[in-house]
């Protein structure tokens, strides 16, 4: 390979830590500020990332981590416009139980307790046999702000077991509330 690779840890600061958290906030993976210093919070949005990647789960930014970077960089990435959401809180409070796709959407049909619903819609697609995305909608909730919701939900084939690895969650607004289409911008 003839790109070069500079090789950052916690600790690292400059030009290519901020390309890294720029990059890790696109794929909604970094929620901090993009200071161009790699703290505690820029380590756990690697290993998140890594995770995701199958890579190794060091925290530590070599050569293939920066190529899977690039490369989802690259994707129009589905994840763009959604606010993360931290899984094991999502499975615990959904009570996920299930092991394989096509069950945890069925346990998340009609599973949120919203008065009003007008329509919930709820698909899964596999992506190259060993990823699946579960995209669940809820609109016309009974809300003064909130119109709509949307749940994506990445699960990962791990030695023959599936694996919840992200969740991120979108809205969309009542009019005059905030965004009418959707957004990861919470409706005021």
């Amino acid at each position: 390979m003839n790109a070069i690779y500079t090789v950052l840890r916690e600790g690292s600061i400059g030009a290519e830590v901020t390309k890294l958290q720029e990059g890790l906030k696109k794929l909604n993976f970094y929620s901090g500020s993009i200071d161009g210093i790699f703290g505690a919070k820029t380590k756990l949005a690697v290993i998140n990332f890594q995770s995701t990647q199958r890579l190794v789960t060091d925290g530590i930014v070599g050569e293939k981590t920066w190529s899977k970077l690039n490369a989802a960089l690259q994707e129009n990435s589905p994840r763009l416009n959604f606010q993360v959401i931290n899984v094991k809180e999502f499975i615990a409070t959904n009570r996920i139980k299930a092991t394989n796709p096509k069950a945890v959407a069925a346990q998340l049909f009609g599973s949120l307790e919203e008065d009003g619903r007008s329509y919930e819609d709820i698909s899964i697609t596999y992506v190259r046999g060993e990823t699946a995305v579960i995209v669940q909608t809820l609109v016309g909730l009974a809300d003064d702000s909130l119109a709509g919701i949307r749940y994506r939900i990445e699960l990962k084939l791990n030695q023959n077991r599936w694996e919840i690895v992200w969740v991120g969650q979108q809205y969309k607004c009542q009019p005059g509330r905030g965004n009418q289409d959707w957004s990861d911008v919470i409706c005021s």
